[in-house]
């Protein structure tokens, strides 16, 4: 692992010295442990790169953490009781630097006024740099995709779970209900739990994309799940639309179902190396427009997943992304419709060379409980 995490480094520190910068403050919690192996979630570390040397600045609440998960001996661990930005300072203080880079996505303003200050003391310039790790993690290692599919196995065995249990099992349980019991399962099949919150939709709450599950019972016979879980640190995300018995309306339902889910099977057919991620999100809008769906059909095809279970890249029309052997992404199409409900598939999927692997096993079929 200490190998992997110096590989790591050496290529950040490539793509400074391309840009001619050689002072960079990490402060992404998911960026720090894919460098160095310390995942202190909202620790508010600081991880420096200055020159040859490399600072992680900790709480002294998550001081022992780090020294036990951080084998690089060059890594200079640093704890803090109180201001970090004064610490910070004091570190940069022995240093003759140029312009330090820093991720502006990952700080408040007023946090980088605050440090700004500080620094223009030592005749120091601070500036915005976004996305220098997140290029890095686009692409995933192999050990990383293990990971990644250890995570959707275990999803796919809690929805096969839900399935099994029928139409009793769910009927009388509310959203939230039902959200508690999938985070249980996940927890139960060997993950560390839900990697965002879960999205449990009945009947016309699922025409709301990302709706919050309330406590109500089902009624009109829909159930739309959105979850996954996190394992070894990876994330999974899956999408399914279920019925119960007592549906209503499966013929209309069953009708955009298959819309969906023939969308869906058309951006997976495309997916490999070399696509453009706007042309995917593109046809597959433009196909659930000539089925009379399009005002429906409203956000995005997909999105990159790894460490976070939303990142880069996005598949939208406005990305400028193409895709690369060893991303892995969702794809997601859905049709919603107001005070009738909405029908999204979600799987996740590896990009190969010539075509992608689907790294769900959970059935697509249109699927009544029992």
């Amino acid at each position: 692992m200490d190998k992997l995490l110096t590989s790591r480094i050496i290529k950040l520190k490539s793509f400074l010295n391309k840009k001619e910068l050689q002072n960079i403050l990490i402060l992404s919690d998911v960026n720090i442990f894919y460098l160095t192996g310390f995942y202190g979630k909202d620790s508010g570390s600081i991880l420096l790169f200055t020159g040859n040397d490399i600072h992680l600045l900790v709480s002294f609440l998550y001081s022992e953490q780090a020294k036990k998960s951080i084998d690089n001996k060059k890594i200079n661990i640093v704890s803090y009781k109180d201001n970090k930005y004064r610490k910070l300072s004091e570190i940069l203080g022995d240093y003759k630097t140029g312009p330090i880079g820093i991720e502006g996505n990952n700080i408040s303003l007023s946090d980088f006024c605050k440090l700004e200050k500080l620094l223009s003391r030592q005749g120091k310039k601070l500036f915005e740099i976004t996305g220098a790790v997140e290029k890095l993690r686009l692409i995933k290692e192999l050990h990383e995709v293990s990971k990644i599919k250890g995570a959707c196995k275990v999803t796919d065995r809690v929805f096969k779970n839900i399935i099994d249990s029928g139409a009793l099992g769910v009927k009388d349980l509310s959203e939230i209900e039902l959200a508690l019991k999938i985070e249980e399962l996940l927890v139960k099949n060997g993950s560390e739990g839900k990697s965002f919150d879960i999205i449990v939709a009945y009947g016309r709450n699922s025409s709301m994309p990302h709706h919050l599950p309330q406590n109500i019972e089902s009624k009109d016979g829909l159930i739309l799940v959105d979850f996954g879980c996190r394992y070894n640190n990876y994330c999974s995300d899956m999408t399914r639309t279920v019925f119960t018995e007592d549906l209503k309306k499966s013929d209309k339902f069953k009708k955009i179902y298959d819309i969906v889910l023939e969308a869906q099977q058309l951006a997976i057919g495309d997916c490999r190396e070399g696509i453009n991620c706007a042309q995917m999100d593109m046809k597959v809008r433009k196909f659930i427009c000539s089925k009379g769906y399009g005002e429906n059909y409203v956000h995005g095809l997909g999105h990159g997943v790894g460490l976070e279970v939303h990142e880069e890249p996005k598949i939208n029309a406005e990305s400028k992304m193409v895709l690369k052997e060893n991303m892995v992404i969702t794809i997601e199409p859905g049709i919603y419709i107001e005070d009738l409900g909405g029908i999204r598939i979600e799987d996740m999927v590896l990009v190969g060379k010539d075509k992608c692997e689907v790294l769900y096993g959970s059935t697509k079929e249109f699927i009544i409980l029992d």
